[in-house]
């Protein structure tokens, strides 16, 4: 009898990550991060968003 698999979300959270997203790191000066963090949280922005934003912009330029 074959025994049923039980369900690790942590595994299919790790293979989805794997197949439907990327990283994109950036390294900035402890100022320029500072006020990048500022502003996200004074525009209520994760930075994700901040990114998607970014990338709306220069499509439409």
């Amino acid at each position: 009898m074959e025994e049923k698999k039980k369900f690790d979300k942590r595994k299919y959270d790790i293979e989805y990550r794997k197949k439907n997203k990327k990283s994109f790191q950036v390294d900035l000066n402890i100022s320029e991060y500072e006020e990048l963090e500022k502003l996200l949280l004074k525009k209520n922005l994760t930075k994700a968003q901040f990114l998607r934003n970014c990338i709306d912009i220069l499509k439409k330029s």
